[in-house]
């Protein structure tokens, strides 16, 4: 079956708190540009460049977070 992949058009432009964050994934490979998606608590998701400092830095935040919880 051919599902639909989610792919970012554009990036957010300025930095995300990580207080308002619940998750984040990466993008398909199948998508043109790649990017991580951020999940906020009230469920929005929000495209991010990954070759952005903050992007990379609120990436390693949550994935510890996620550890611990592990």
């Amino acid at each position: 079956p051919h599902t639909p992949t989610e792919c970012c058009f554009s990036y957010i432009k300025s930095p995300l708190r990580l207080s308002v964050l619940k998750g984040f994934y990466m993008t398909p490979k199948e998508c043109f540009s790649t990017a991580v998606v951020f999940e906020t608590r009230n469920g929005t998701k929000v495209c991010a460049n990954p070759a952005m400092t903050w992007v990379e830095k609120v990436v390693e935040r949550l994935q510890k977070k996620k550890e611990l919880r592990a």
